[in-house]
């Protein structure tokens, strides 16, 4: 029998009366290493892992290891079913605030996170640079300007526009 109760199994593995004499093995899941679950390819039990032991390990790291594992397992719909088995088995645990953080943790919003910005701004900043690189092209071949004077006037380096110059020939 296999006992995942939210108290400490306290249960007899054994019945005896009249003339019945039977015993069982009692396995409480939280005497089972969690990480033997999650090994597992078997979506079922990783979702039981849960409620096996941490053994010490930082509760939101093994969640989170628990809710990546289903996720790349699983399609979408798949891991619902799965997300919410975890959910159901984290009360017994005392551990649905660190569902919740894990779930959160898996559905990042990208145009949150910093680098995503500093790439945003990044492109702009070259799409800008690209742009006053195209207007001084044609200023050169277009109005006969020595390439000096408009590098000069603009304030561009020299070097960065014939660079861009060698790379949009190629394009």
């Amino acid at each position: 029998m296999v006992y995942m109760g939210k108290e400490k199994c306290n249960m007899k593995s054994e019945i005896k009366r009249d003339r019945i004499d039977y015993s069982y093995d009692i396995i409480d899941v939280r005497d089972i290493a969690c990480e033997e679950l999650i090994k597992s390819n078997d979506p079922s039990a990783i979702a039981l892992s849960i409620l096996c032991d941490f053994k010490g390990q930082d509760k939101q790291t093994v969640i989170n290891t628990i809710l990546r594992k289903l996720r790349k397992l699983n399609d979408d719909h798949a891991f619902e079913k799965y997300l919410e088995m975890v959910t159901l088995y984290s009360t017994n645990r005392g551990l649905e605030e660190n569902v919740k953080k894990g779930v959160e943790m898996l559905t990042v919003d990208i145009e949150k996170i910093p680098f995503y910005q500093m790439g945003v701004e990044m492109g702009v900043e070259r799409g800008k640079l690209e742009e006053r690189f195209d207007n001084t092209i044609v200023m050169i071949k277009d109005f006969q300007i020595a390439i000096d004077d408009v590098v000069k006037k603009l304030n561009i380096k020299k070097e960065e526009l014939l660079e861009y110059m060698k790379q949009t020939k190629q394009k």
